[in-house]
């Protein structure tokens, strides 16, 4: 498993929620164990990447939004407050019943390639991260030095992560080019005042209308008509939001 000890040529830009990333070897991580810490760590996101796969599962919870600046990459909406994920309770424990996000399920693992157009993947994780411990959890590395059962486990859900969010790349990337996605606000009452969300993109309906034939089919054999439609339902989800952070922080009274 040649690529779990590999070294990234550089140090990426640090995705969210990661504060450094590490390539794993069993030298310098031999004591280290991972740990089941609860989702506190997400307590003060409100917004996570997504991949194109997972867009029917997060709909039915969350709206879906595309990001404002290109590649234009999914994200789901946890809350409308800058710093807070109302989804996390107060012991860390996701709400009963609600998607979690694979970009969470894999934290605090990253792949990064070892050098510019490369395919070798090297596993980085952060060690900062509550999930690693030296005295709690499952061994990392055995004593032979040889990734363990839960080492090889991340890497395989850390490399299918990858390449779901590379097939959602260009999924955005045919989205963006067909010309459907559009700065979006969405209006609404809310408490007898008008309310308005925007700062993001969405698929334009009279523009996804418009598309011709030949288009619709390209979008239906590639998987793009499932993702658009869960998107646009999915918006249905925002005055929901917007009703939670208003009982969060109510008014002051007069």
């Amino acid at each position: 498993m040649s690529e779990t000890t590999a070294t990234p040529a550089a140090t990426p830009l640090l995705p969210p929620l990661y504060n450094a990333l590490e390539p794993l070897t069993a030298q310098r991580h031999s004591e280290l164990r991972l740990r089941d810490s609860g989702y506190a760590f997400a307590a003060r996101i409100s917004a996570i990447p997504l991949a194109a796969e997972e867009f029917a599962a997060a709909s039915r919870h969350y709206p879906i939004v595309f990001t404002a600046h290109a590649p234009h990459m999914p994200m789901v909406i946890m809350g409308l407050a800058a710093d807070a994920n109302p989804h996390v309770d107060a012991d860390g424990a996701w709400q009963p019943g609600k998607y979690i996000p694979a970009y969470l399920r894999r934290f605090p693992f990253f792949l990064v390639r070892v050098a510019e157009g490369s395919d070798e993947l090297a596993l980085c994780m952060d060690t900062s991260a509550p999930q690693i411990s030296t005295t709690e959890g499952e061994i990392l590395f055995g004593a032979d030095g040889k990734p363990t059962p839960i080492l090889d486990q991340a890497f395989a859900f850390s490399r299918s992560l990858e390449a779901a969010m590379q097939q959602t790349r260009a999924l955005s990337d045919m989205l963006n080019g067909l010309n459907l996605l559009q700065p979006t606000a969405v209006q609404f009452e809310q408490n007898g005042k008008p309310t308005k969300i925007d700062g993001f993109h969405a698929v334009q309906r009279e523009a996804f209308a418009a598309l011709p034939a030949e288009k619709l089919a390209e979008l239906r054999d590639n998987g793009g008509l499932d993702l658009i439609y869960a998107h646009l339902a999915s918006m249905a989800a925002l005055p929901e939001l917007a009703a939670r952070a208003a009982a969060a922080s109510p008014e002051p009274a007069l």
